[in-house]
């Protein structure tokens, strides 16, 4: 089992320390001057933190306060034909900003009329009236406005002549690749959890709630639990998986497979994803959990019986339970 301090990062165990505010004029103005850092932030990983760093240490610097402005939902779910998976649940992105180092978040509803304001009509009626702006903080390719019009030099230019600070920084690296959530979706699409995890700062976190399923797995000799997890989130590449389950403050090992068995795919009750919770005992229908992914064990393949299914099953079981234990370990101990 990895150290308490990893399953607190990894399932995002952490105190909101700083206010999260909705917009409105004045919500954050008793904040005085301020170094703002804005973005989707969609996964909050190693690039947004390097850009969060900045605006914290000029905030430090120059005797401010630090706020990340940030938007919700996120923009490409409102005006991108096809919005891409997302890192993280809403919840989660607010608490990893709220616990990034920042004296505050602005949460500003981001909307089809909102998409439509160019870079200074979004400064001057809604971001200023907020809060009371003298640096922001973007990254490189940040752009605001229809279609994205507003590029950072074009928002520089206007900044300057109202006597903002407005810095572009380039994209993190590391190893040569771009930190970004689009490389960390596609990591994860493969099925590279190592590549995503060096990316992401922590290992990949899904939630979702246990729903009923097709109840063969106990007679099998594991049972399983179906996981019903929101449309729009990323999935990891289809496999079986050792790693964690969080349920009702524990943090459990488990089998975790990812994609309709080929053995039951046209059985209508088959999940998409299903994990075994070793050392667990109890009926958790229709509660809530989370899954980390510690690494993928195999793909998913056809088995030529139930029986050869049973026994590669049960091998990925043994296979985590000898990794990982089978004992349970609470969170909430360890505050």
């Amino acid at each position: 089992m990895p150290p308490i301090e990893e399953l607190r990062r990894d399932f995002i165990a952490v105190d909101r320390t700083v206010p999260v505010v909705d917009w409105k004029p004045g919500a954050l103005t008793h904040l005085g001057p301020s170094v703002a850092v804005i973005g989707a932030f969609d996964g909050v990983h190693l690039g947004h933190r390097s850009l969060i760093a900045a605006a914290t240490e000029e905030a430090g610097d120059r005797g401010m306060a630090s706020v990340a402005v940030t938007f919700m939902p996120d923009p490409d779910e409102v005006v991108a034909p096809r919005p891409d998976p997302k890192l993280c649940m809403s919840d989660d992105r607010l608490a990893l900003l709220a616990s990034s180092g920042v004296d505050a978040v602005l949460v500003i509803p981001f909307t089809v009329e909102l998409s439509k304001l160019d870079h200074a009509e979004f400064f001057q009626r809604v971001l200023l009236p907020a809060c009371d702006i003298r640096s922001i903080h973007v990254g490189a390719d940040f752009r605001l406005g229809h279609h994205g019009a507003s590029t950072v030099p074009v928002m520089g230019e206007w900044c300057a002549s109202e006597g903002i600070s407005l810095t572009g920084h380039e994209l993190m690296a590391i190893d040569g690749e771009v930190v970004s959530s689009t490389h960390i979706r596609e990591h994860l699409a493969a099925g590279c959890l190592e590549r995503s995890e060096q990316l992401l700062g922590r290992r990949y976190l899904l939630r979702g709630t246990v729903d009923p399923g097709r109840g063969e797995g106990t007679g099998m000799g594991f049972p399983t639990a179906n996981v019903t997890y929101a449309a729009h989130v990323q999935v990891p590449a289809e496999g079986v998986y050792g790693g964690l389950a969080l349920v009702d403050g524990t943090v459990w090992p488990a089998a975790i497979n990812v994609g309709k068995p080929p053995t039951f795919r046209d059985r209508a009750a088959s999940a998409s994803l299903e994990t075994n919770i070793i050392g667990f005992a109890g009926d958790i229908y229709g509660a809530a959990i989370s899954l980390v992914f510690l690494w993928r064990i195999r793909p998913l393949v056809q088995f030529p019986s139930v029986d050869a299914l049973i026994a590669t099953v049960l091998g990925n079981i043994d296979e985590v339970r000898t990794e990982l234990g089978e004992s349970g370990v609470s969170l909430h101990d360890f505050r």
